[in-house]
């Protein structure tokens, strides 16, 4: 059918995927694709699948898009795109994309195929005489009177097999000789080399895509993870983690970390060694590279006490985390607690950091301690480091919400009058007396002197420390004021004391690390900030609901730096923290593990290797485990993948540094003419003049004007003695 009469789409088609300017769009298509998907962070592979991961990251992303978050998830906004931008190949446009380029590396290689295979096969070996003085590269030569044309013709030849072309005599005469030379004839052919391996590098990759296999899983060290659902119609591959190591820098870094591991398949052991990010073990038909670490895990065992079956086995893997004080209390000598204290409500106010413009985000929590009152505990962020800050308060309605004003961050402890009570040579008190009652500007406190009568005592101005008085309900003599260093007997025998007011440190305050202060009834003392890592997980043994699991290791895993290495908050940890040890860090004290059982239980510590019996069970803290994250693969279009890396080398190598040149010459009676064509970027023209000149290299800028040459003449140039340079 005439295209003339009927329009033809497959030919509009045909055209447009041969057009250079179509290929070129569809590269810069591909090319931006493959940018956004570099620059936009995306959902790991593994989860890129499931909407619900998809979402998490894409609200994960928020802070950094904004208001153009929802834009990208949805883009191009006509269909459900589960993820849009953030999921870029899983996205239909992505896979078009992909397959238009290789239609259109395929339909040009078709195209392309004929002609060029006739160029390489045959030649145009004949050219007319009119074309040697209007061809891009030429030049030509006088032969000189005491030379013939036969020896011209022949010195010609053998300067052209010397320069590496394939010489042909095409015609011969009385008058002419036409010569034609080739040299790399065969590379044209290199195009077919770089389109194959573009298509098998596209291929490879989609077969991969659809193909292949590829899992991501933790191993707690001396545990196995199977790759297949139990019952699938395939010989099952088990990955064993004998063990995981790693090494830390001082400021955090990791240096190292590897695994040991063995692969089974069907039951028998096929093969194993010792993993690394680069460096796999294969097995089984899969490749086992190693893709992360993770120090903090858990082992629990769960006996029951008087069979001594074991119950439950676990490792935990503890992937959430508080930052908090540690905090010691004690009272009358004895420890009452020691843990890391979580701080459960942020500050109302921000700190901003002047550098860098960063907002620190401070928290607190309330401790009760009477009815009435609670200790509020604050940790502030500092540039390095934290800072904690303790005050006494009411009770407030609502734990959330405080300042730093109402926590006393930053402030200094008020006033109290520093008294001794004594009884002869017995002294009943002697320290600072807390004022906790306000009445107007006067602040005061009620001191038992017997079981029947209390004295009241304050100053009439806090704030500046003057006006100590002294006051009892039932006697009026024992009222009164005292100056500084004077003392009063009063009426039950008991000589009161006033030495002053001074800072009152049992009500608010700040402590510096490992420091202790008497607040109320109890020793307070900080001992650093930690981070915690813990998980919830249900059905424990004896549990009544959910369980709590954390892993306290007291300041000795790691250093503030690693902490923060390891996706943790930068924190200031006690001093005396050590590194010595890749599991755990058990160095001074062992690691703690806390259970958060509910009901009658309550709360159990063991401490590593430590048993407690509860209602008839034995929970064993069996000790830290480190987990590694294995990445394991098969993937079918690998070979041919890096066969066409390699045919691509080759290809583009062969375009770029051998480029074919074909040279037609004219040999006449007093003339020697010399036409070329060549590719892209080729100083064809200089290549002829030395071929004329009998020099072997450009030793100096040609300059206009007859030259002998090699035929005992003179040569020109190409026409005005210009180089053609392409």
């Amino acid at each position: 059918m005439r295209r003339e009469a009927w329009p033809d789409p497959a030919w509009w088609i045909w055209r447009r995927l041969t057009s250079v300017k179509w290929a070129i769009g569809l590269i810069l298509a591909a090319a931006l694709f493959s940018a956004v998907g570099v620059v936009i962070p995306q959902v790991p592979p593994q989860l890129a699948d499931i909407p619900e991961q998809v979402e998490i990251h894409i609200e994960a992303q928020r802070p950094t898009w904004g208001g153009f978050t929802d834009v990208l998830a949805e883009f191009p906004w006509f269909y459900e795109t589960n993820g849009g931008v953030f999921n870029l190949y899983k996205q239909p446009y992505w896979y078009a994309v992909v397959a238009l380029v290789a239609l259109a590396i395929s339909v040009c290689t078709v195209s392309r195929a004929p002609p060029i295979w006739r160029t390489v096969r045959r030649p145009p070996k004949r050219v007319n005489a009119a074309y040697f003085d209007r061809a891009r590269h030429r030049a030509s030569a006088a032969i000189g009177e005491s030379e013939r044309q036969g020896s011209a013709r022949d010195q010609l030849e053998a300067r052209l097999r010397s320069a590496r072309y394939r010489v042909e005599e095409v015609s011969s005469n009385d008058g002419e000789v036409m010569l034609f030379a080739d040299r790399y004839g065969w590379a044209q052919l290199a195009t077919f080399v770089t389109h194959l391996a573009l298509l098998l590098l596209l291929g490879a990759t989609l077969v991969t895509k659809f193909a292949g296999e590829e899992y991501q899983f933790w191993v707690a060290e001396g545990e196995s993870h199977i790759l297949f659902p139990p019952g699938a119609d395939r010989a099952q591959v088990q990955i064993i983690v004998d063990d995981a190591v790693a090494r830390f820098a001082d400021n955090g870094q990791a240096l190292d970390f590897r695994s040991f591991v063995r692969v089974a398949e069907g039951g028998q052991e096929v093969g194993g060694g010792e993993v690394t990010v680069n460096g796999p073990v294969h097995a089984a038909g899969y490749r086992v590279h190693q893709a992360a670490y993770w120090e903090h895990g858990a082992e629990l065992r769960v006996f029951d006490h008087s069979s001594g079956q074991l119950l439950y086995s676990e490792t935990h893997f503890l992937d959430q985390q508080i930052v908090g004080p540690r905090i010691r209390v004690e009272r009358g000598g004895a420890v009452v607690s020691e843990e890391v204290i979580s701080l459960q409500h942020q500050v109302a106010d921000e700190v901003l950091d002047e550098e860098s413009d960063d907002v620190r985000l401070s928290g607190y929590t309330l401790i009760p301690l009477d009815g009435a009152r609670s200790l509020a505990v604050t940790l502030v962020p500092e540039r390095e480091g934290y800072e904690f800050w303790y005050r006494v308060i009411p009770t407030p309605a609502t734990a959330s919400g405080l300042t730093f004003a109402e926590l006393g961050v930053g402030q200094d402890p008020p006033l109290g009058p520093r008294l001794v009570l004594a009884v002869g040579d017995q002294t009943l008190l002697e320290g600072v007396v807390s004022l906790d009652q306000a009445e107007g500007e006067a602040m005061l406190s009620a001191l038992p002197l017997t079981e029947d009568e209390l004295l009241l005592v304050g100053l009439r101005d806090a704030e500046a420390g003057e006006g100590f008085f002294y006051y009892s309900q039932q006697r009026e003599v024992d009222r009164g004021l005292l100056s500084v260093g004077e003392t009063v007997v009063l009426s039950s025998g008991i000589s009161l004391t006033y030495q002053g007011a001074e800072p009152d440190r049992a009500l608010q305050g700040r402590l510096e690390v490992k420091e202790t202060r008497q607040v109320g009834s109890i020793q307070l003392t900080w001992l650093g900030a930690e981070s915690v890592f813990y998980e919830v997980a249900p059905d424990i043994p004896g549990a009544d609901g959910d369980v709590l699991i954390a892993l306290e290791r007291f300041g000795q895993a790691r250093t503030a730096e690693q902490f923060n290495a390891l996706g943790g908050e930068s924190v200031r940890l006690a001093e005396g923290s050590t590194n010595e040890s890749s599991v755990g860090g058990q160095v001074g004290r062992p690691s703690r593990m806390i259970l958060g059982l509910g009901g009658d239980a309550g709360r159990i510590e063991l401490d590593e290797g430590q048993e407690i019996v509860h209602a008839g069970l034995r929970y064993q803290f069996a000790g830290p485990r480190e987990f590694t994250g294995l990445n394991v693969r098969r993937d079918p279009g690998g070979i041919a993948f890096w066969v066409g890396v390699g045919l691509g080398i080759v290809g583009m190598t062969t375009t770029f540094f051998m480029p074919r040149r074909r040279v037609w010459a004219r040999v006449t009676a007093d003339r020697v003419q010399l036409a070329g064509q060549a590719g892209h970027g080729i100083d064809l023209t200089s290549e002829l003049e030395r071929l004329l000149s009998g020099e072997d290299a450009p030793k100096r800028k040609p300059r206009l004007g007859p030259r002998r040459g090699l035929f005992g003449g003179d040569y020109a140039q190409a026409e005005d003695g210009r180089r053609d340079d392409a």
